[in-house]
């Protein structure tokens, strides 16, 4: 069994619908999804933690105790730190960097707590975006604790450290699986593009995986009506990086059922 950690709902929509998936009890506010298929190698349990490092753990440890996967993988939404990323394209990561505490302290990079997925986990990751015919990129994913919203923030982690993404939950997640011993890859869709200024409504640090209601957005716009354009842009961008995760998770686990059937041996003639 694979599990597959998320923070968002709307992360998982699409993979949800896509298949015969049953709400599970989950602890705090985490959402958690089962397949009913009787193969259930064919698609991965889900939960979802809401957003942030601290809440990603605190889900990743339940989700080990509850499931006892053969591996995790952990995907998602990321914001793109190259110019070439655009919302949609799949990243898939080489390494995972850990960037603590606020953006005036990220000058002092330290990269030994950087982490490198299980070798098949990145094989069966970059199987499935080319079977799948996704643009996706191969690189670092650097975890911060909120989200960088502001060009100027994801230029720099892209040209300092070299990051491909940024999210706020994905070095968690291979940290906590990598202290269980269970195998880990990271993959994550681009929402918004390097260039791209994030309304900060979108920073939701230390919040469930259900999403805002209408009235939080229409509260928003009547302070910052400026942001109204830059909205409805990040809606679409939701919609594309929501269709490539979702193709790019079925094929991932077309992929690594694939890559681990272990094949029987031929009759003796």
């Amino acid at each position: 069994m694979i599990v597959a950690i998320g923070s968002l709902q709307r992360e998982a929509t699409g993979i949800i619908s896509s298949s015969d998936y049953t709400p599970v009890e989950a602890p705090e506010d985490f959402a958690a999804y089962k397949p009913e298929s009787s193969g259930s190698n064919q698609f991965p349990v889900i939960v979802l933690s809401g957003s942030g490092p601290e809440r990603a753990a605190r889900a990743t440890q339940w989700a080990i105790g509850e499931f006892q996967p053969e591996a995790i993988i952990s995907f998602g939404f990321c914001g793109a730190t190259k110019d070439h990323a655009r919302s949609g394209d799949i990243v898939i990561a080489a390494r995972v960097l850990n960037l603590p505490g606020t953006p005036f302290e990220w000058s002092f990079v330290d990269d030994t707590n950087s982490l490198g997925p299980d070798r098949t986990m990145l094989l069966t990751a970059r199987t499935a975006a080319e079977m799948s015919g996704l643009d996706f990129h191969h690189g670092t994913i650097v975890t911060v604790s909120r989200v960088p919203t502001t060009p100027g923030a994801k230029r720099w982690l892209g040209e300092a450290i070299n990051a491909t993404a940024v999210d706020t939950e994905a070095h968690t997640v291979a940290a906590t699986a990598t202290k269980a011993g269970v195998p880990w890859g990271v993959v994550a869709s681009v929402l918004d593009t390097r260039d791209f200024n994030v309304p900060a409504i979108i920073d939701r640090l230390g919040s469930g995986p259900n999403e805002r209601g209408l009235t939080a957005y229409i509260k928003h716009l009547s302070n910052s009506p400026q942001d109204l354009l830059d909205l409805i842009r990040l809606r679409r961008a939701s919609t594309r990086a929501s269709a490539s995760i979702t193709t790019f998770m079925t094929a991932f686990m077309e992929a690594h059922t694939a890559l681990t059937r272990v094949e029987e041996p031929l009759d003796s003639q």
